[in-house]
């Protein structure tokens, strides 16, 4: 059996065209199918609608009243399925019904564990898309290029068999579930070209959260894929917000008492090694083992090694480089902290937030 899931919110009108054809084109093919909609509580009727049509066709109903996303929707249509090959596409009849034999057919034949429906393979395209949204799906995929082969890893028409996500921990996040599936499963894809349509009915759910909710989906993902390189990232945008807190309070200490600026990274730098310590333990290492006074002890001493090696540069900068006018003292405290970042990353992972063995 086929389980087609369509996760719909104000899909009415576009249910009453799509299930029909998805029942024609499965049984024309010799396919016994379910179809299971999981409705986030549509104001539109979407529920009745698919409930008057489960009279005449295999479908299912989900209603969810207070969870709400695409993903986890379709993850909930994925968990009721009785079918073998589990099949997501949007009910918005945007991905042309016609296809879900050729999605169906390599898992069958055991040559995939996966297939992902691509605008961008020879054969696939868009038909009536605005300009807009092709340069937004474009970027999209380029984003993600570090993290999968897909040509179109924005895809959300996706078949997989159920029983290879057993024991798969996702974590769903917005609308683009086919690339959190392919990334954490590492399955055998087959790409399918298909010929993609603006929606009949309805409005685009693209919305300023969707955008905002795919890059955290990446950033999780990239963290997943590249962990001690999405480690080193972390620890320098940590280290980015600790160097605008460390020189905000330096300027603030030269510049309002007077005090010689060697001096006064010696006080902003207490301020700012407090604040990535306490970053740093909650999202860089949130693995680290030790209690946090001792790893604060330890963060403390790596950072006073670091400080020394960045005091030296400006010292260096400042008396033999001619640094010292007007505010060339931030530039020389900059180059030292590039020098100092290096050393604390090595003593901070290896020595204050180390893993226990």
């Amino acid at each position: 059996m086929i389980s087609v899931v369509l996760p719909t919110y104000n899909e009415s009108k576009n249910l009453e065209v799509i299930i029909p054809r998805i029942c024609e084109v499965l049984r024309a093919a010799n396919r016994d199918v379910e179809i299971i909609i999981v409705d986030d509580n549509s104001p539109d009727g979407t529920a009745a609608v698919a409930q008057k049509l489960a009279g005449s066709y295999p479908v299912s109903v989900i209603v969810r009243h207070l969870e709400r996303g695409l993903s986890s929707a379709v993850l909930a249509g994925f968990e009721a399925a009785r079918g073998d090959i589990c099949v997501m596409m949007d009910a918005d009849l945007s991905h042309p019904v016609e296809k879900l034999p050729e999605m169906i057919e390599p898992i069958e034949q055991g040559r995939s564990d996966a297939t992902v429906a691509s605008r961008y393979i020879a054969g696939g395209g868009c038909e009536n898309w605005k300009k807009h949204r092709q340069v937004i799906s474009r970027v999209s995929g380029l984003m993600a290029r570090g993290i999968t082969k897909l040509s179109d890893p924005t895809s959300g028409f996706l078949a997989i068999r159920k029983s290879f996500l057993n024991g798969i921990q996702l974590e769903p996040i917005g609308w683009k579930l086919a690339l959190e599936i392919v990334t954490r499963t590492n399955a055998r894809v087959t790409e399918v070209p298909i010929v993609f349509k603006d929606r009949l009915h309805g409005e685009t759910k693209l919305t300023n959260k969707v955008i905002l909710d795919y890059l955290i989906q990446l950033w999780r993902l990239y963290d997943y894929c590249h962990p001690k390189k999405w480690q080193v990232l972390k620890f320098i945008v940590v280290g980015f917000s600790g160097f605008l807190v460390d020189t905000t309070i330096l300027i603030a200490i030269v510049e309002l008492f007077g005090l010689d600026p060697r001096t006064g990274a010696i006080c902003s730098f207490f301020a700012a090694v407090t604040w990535n310590y306490l970053l740093n333990r909650l999202w860089t290492f949130p693995y680290a083992s030790e209690p946090d006074s001792t790893s604060f002890i330890r963060f403390l001493a790596v950072c006073l090694v670091g400080l020394s090696v960045r005091l030296s540069i400006m010292h260096l900068l400042m008396e033999y480089c001619g640094m010292k006018g007007g505010l060339m003292y931030v530039g020389a405290s900059m180059i030292g902290i590039v020098f100092a970042t290096a050393v604390n990353f090595v003593g901070a992972k290896k020595f204050a937030f180390a893993k226990s063995t």
